[in-house]
């Protein structure tokens, strides 16, 4: 893990796993959801963290995950910010510590009542650019 990255550990469900003892592939995508609210509630402190669209996703499958894993780990990395949108690194790896994916996404905070995007408030911003100036604080 590098130092600018938070590291969050995700247990699998049974509804993760597939009848062959895999994860299937659209969970990764879950597993990472989760790992991603709890860096946006955790380390950006936003109020409401699940207040956010993803404007893309890129998702590099290394290796499968089985159920004798039980768990996974998500490191997130910040790489930019936007005026709304904040673009994250993402790996995870089980706990033998084999990568089983890398990606990308980019999200959209979003203003829940109106429908629309919003940008990032003042105090978000100041954690955000923290946090590329690698000061986790």
């Amino acid at each position: 893990m590098a130092d600018d990255e938070q590291t969050f550990w995700v247990p699998l469900r049974f509804r993760d796993v597939d009848a062959f003892g895999h994860v299937y592939h659209a969970e990764f995508l879950t597993l990472l959801d989760e790992a991603r609210t709890r860096w946006l509630r955790d380390v950006l402190r936003l109020e409401r963290p699940s207040d956010h669209v993803l404007a893309r996703v890129e998702l590099d499958y290394v290796s499968s995950i089985v159920a004798a894993d039980d768990a996974v780990c998500a490191d997130v990395r910040l790489e930019r910010v936007g005026t709304s949108s904040l673009t994250l690194a993402e790996t995870m790896r089980v706990r033998d510590g084999r990568v089983v994916s890398r990606g990308r996404v980019v999200i959209v905070l979003r203003d829940v009542e109106r429908g629309v995007s919003r940008p990032l408030t003042d105090d978000e911003r100041a954690r955000a650019v923290a946090l590329l100036a690698g000061d986790p604080g």
